[in-house]
């Protein structure tokens, strides 16, 4: 499987291109003109202004979309008899009368566009399910297709010819067999000057290879763009016809199609889905057909999303797509004894639009889509700011305000693992348990979730609880006895500040036993000395943790040097303390506050 990122074809799903835009090639037959409302007076931006000849087929270069002020030009490739023609979607088209433009002629036409709109409410789904291969006009399929055709044809427009600054993000995404669960996540940010966020491969190329390449050591997948969907080749090999989904696409109204008989290549059914209020087209939905897969991956469902969103001057774009397929792996059968793939999982690669700038400055601001949010308290149920908020498995994370909220967006449908850290727990490598939280799909809130900070015992025993505690309390020379309640915690560095990791600590208990010393120049009468204590090695970050040392009295905290041929779990008592010191502290660990840290920094000699 392919990924690529790059002013190219990102080749595993979709294909897309950060290229210059080519400005359109002065000369011709010019035709430019206004597009009025009824009134006569009010412009009309955004409508699509089309030449068509005697056989209603578009002429070369005879697009353009009306600016704001409703002006246009159209460029004839020859001369001859014309006539303009108006399209805006959910309402009729509109022609203006046939004249005739001589070689190198400039003629002005204005229209007045008709005020009929184009109402889907009322049309359902086809009980027979016949399929059509280009509908005849009149017909419900007919008239679906038209709305979803003035779209396409705007979007396909804008892929050619617009020029906008597209900010971007690309997903890869691993989810369960289910594809609920999202078990990771990676992505990348990109942007630049294109003309579209999203571009295909050629429509004649996908009819004739199809939609998937697959091979023994690579899998690639693509979807189609509006370009494929509008031409003559798509729409010779699949048919059509009207379907709803109140479950799936409530207030929708569908064009589902799928591939006409004997397509023996990777192919793609699927439905357009429209607003039948406004005849706004809203997505495509597609799946993939004919893939010479496993019989254990056919199964999943592998196929994807291509989501339409109108621009505020009337260009479309495609704003987020995603595409589904089988991640598979290798298991060996108990009966037959021979290895056989089976299916690990859903890979999601996809991305999104976030922000399109264009001369007048930003003109989209994308969705924040699927969101967690909630707060994070401290132990006394005050909000924690600068908390860090994340899910785990992906690049996805927040941090608190100062009331200690947070929100996660740009989330799709889906089970997270969502938990948190914060700079005082950071040094104990405490982490909370995470919560299990569901995004659900048309949610318009965000998912909740609190957290609760740790005590400081709580973190202790989080810290030890894979560390045996000693049965018995620490005694001293004396007979005084103290609780083995304390875990210390720290950071070896060197004189620069970088991390020693393999340091050995050792975390030393002495007392003295002076109840026989009567006489001090008698031979016979010695101190006697106690030692407890071990010796801890730290990790690759430089940290060390000592769990159960005794509370409420001295202890020596020191860097030692050890020799490489000693075992740690032989340092005992006397060889114990006869360690050489490189840097200490003698330190107290209160059983009020049972947890301590304590760097230490051992200078270069």
């Amino acid at each position: 499987m392919r990924v690529f990122w790059s002013s190219g074809v990102i080749g595993f799903s979709i294909c897309v291109f950060l290229v210059g835009v080519n400005a359109s090639e002065a000369g011709g037959q010019v035709v430019r003109g206004r597009l009025l409302d009824g009134d006569g007076s009010t412009a009309i931006g955004g409508a699509m202004m089309s030449l068509v000849g005697d056989s209603e087929q578009e002429q070369e270069r005879d697009l353009n979309l009306t600016r704001e002020s409703g002006l246009y030009q159209l460029i004839a490739a020859v001369p001859g008899r014309y006539r303009v023609r108006a399209e805006r979607i959910g309402y009729a088209t509109t022609y203006s009368d046939y004249f005739e433009i001589a070689a190198g002629d400039t003629i002005l036409v204005d229209l007045v566009a008709r005020v009929e709109a184009v109402s889907l409410m009322g049309i359902e789904a086809e009980g027979e399910r016949r399929c059509r291969v280009r509908p005849e006009e009149g017909l419900a399929v007919a008239r679906v297709w038209d709305e979803a055709r003035k779209a396409l044809k705007a979007a396909a427009w804008t892929q050619e010819r617009g020029y906008y600054r597209y900010e971007m993000m690309g997903i890869e995404r691993q989810m369960d067999r289910e594809n609920r669960r999202v078990i990771s996540e990676e992505r990348t940010h990109g942007g630049g000057y294109g003309q579209a966020p999203y571009v295909s491969l050629p429509a004649a190329q996908l009819m004739k290879d199809g939609f998937a390449r697959l091979t023994p050591s690579e899998s690639v997948y693509w979807a189609p763009d509006a370009a494929v969907l509008l031409s003559d080749e798509f729409l010779n090999t699949h048919c059509f016809r009207v379907g709803r989904d109140e479950n799936r696409a409530p207030g929708l109204i569908g064009l589902a199609f799928q591939p006409v008989g004997g397509r023996d290549v990777a192919e793609i059914s699927g439905t357009l889905w429209i607003d039948h209020a406004t005849s706004e087209l809203r997505r495509l939905d597609f799946y993939y057909e004919n893939l010479e897969l496993p019989e254990a991956l056919l199964s999943a469902p592998t196929g994807g999303t291509v989501e339409f969103r109108a621009l505020p001057n009337g260009t479309w774009i495609v704003d987020s797509w995603r595409i589904r397929v089988p991640r598979a792996r290798m298991t060996t059968n108990p009966l037959t004894r021979r290895a056989e793939p089976v299916l690990d999982g859903i890979s999601v690669h996809g991305g999104d639009v976030l922000r399109v700038h264009g001369n007048e400055g930003t003109v989209l601001e994308a969705d924040p889509g699927g969101r967690i949010a909630g707060v994070v308290f401290d132990s006394l149920q005050v909000g924690l700011a600068g908390a860090r908020v994340y899910i785990e498995g992906l690049a996805n994370e927040a941090v608190t305000s100062g009331d200690g909220r947070f929100e996660l967006i740009h989330l799709e449908p889906g089970v997270y693992s969502v938990t948190f850290s914060h700079p005082y727990l950071e040094p104990y490598g405490y982490i909370p348990d995470p919560f299990e939280v569901e995004v659900v799909e048309g949610a318009k809130t965000p998912a909740q979730v609190n957290f609760v900070a740790p005590t400081m015992t709580r973190i202790a025993n989080g810290l030890c609880s894979g560390a045996e505690r000693p049965a018995a309390k620490a005694t001293t020379a004396h007979g005084a006895s103290f609780a083995n309640d304390g875990v210390l915690i720290g950071q070896v560095t060197d004189g620069a500040g970088e991390a020693i990791a393999g340091a050995m600590v050792r975390v030393l208990l002495q007392s003295f036993d002076i109840n026989g010393l009567s006489q001090p120049s008698s031979a016979s009468n010695v101190i006697g000395v106690v030692y407890d204590g071990a010796v801890f090695s730290t990790d690759r970050n430089g940290h060390y943790l000592a769990c159960w040392v005794p509370v409420d009295i001295d202890v020596r905290v020191s860097v030692v040097s050890v020799g490489s041929e000693v075992e740690l779990n032989a340092l005992r008592g006397e060889v114990l303390w006869n360690l050489a010191e490189l840097q200490g502290e003698t330190v107290v660990i209160l059983s009020e506050v049972p947890v301590r840290t304590l760097d230490l920094r051992v200078e270069s000699n």
